[in-house]
């Protein structure tokens, strides 16, 4: 029975270890695109789970939407970017 709640407990560890860095990530990967001109001034949606990163929103031109996809994956942590961004929709 201890041994089972070890296992619990360590789990439980674990995800709430995967949160706080898909929290950290996301919020990395907003900055980054703060700072950018051409990204800074829309509003792209980021979401994190287990380092599988998904963008999405509106994109002001192909080169952006690219720039978007590329700052996400130089990111550490980043397992994967899934880049739905539309380009010319705002």
């Amino acid at each position: 029975l201890l041994s089972g709640k070890v296992v619990v407990e360590r789990a439980a560890a674990n995800s709430a270890a995967a949160l706080a860095d898909d929290a950290s990530i996301t919020a990395r990967i907003s900055a980054a695109l703060a700072k950018d001109p051409d990204l800074s001034a829309i509003k792209i949606d980021v979401d994190t789970k287990a380092g599988a990163v998904r963008l999405s929103g509106p994109a002001p031109s192909e080169a952006a939407k690219d720039r978007a996809g590329s700052l996400a994956r130089s990111l550490e942590g980043v397992t994967s970017v899934n880049n739905e961004l539309v380009v010319g929709k705002s």
